[in-house]
């Protein structure tokens, strides 16, 4: 079954998945298995948090401050390419 969780943290957990998968040695780490591992580490630093969502099932989504965040690292990236 899927975890249920908002855009933001798909792309992040893809990005995670793909680093997983190119760190390891001959190991397969299940998808959804780098998906639960990121979501708890969000979860206990403040990024991620869960929700019932309207079918009643528990969800993650992102918090304030990990959107905060993205957008910061966005604006410095734009600001980085502007100076090239």
């Amino acid at each position: 079954m899927p975890i249920p969780i908002d855009k933001i943290l798909t792309e992040y957990a893809d990005q995670a998945y793909e680093a997983a998968r190119l760190g390891r040695n001959g190991v397969h780490t299940p998808r959804d298995l780098v998906r639960r591992k990121m979501l708890a580490e969000l979860e206990a630093t403040g990024y991620a948090m869960r929700f019932v969502n309207g079918e009643g099932r528990i969800a993650w989504r992102a918090t304030p401050q990990l959107r905060d965040c993205l957008t910061d690292l966005e604006l410095d990236a734009e600001a980085g390419l502007e100076d090239i």
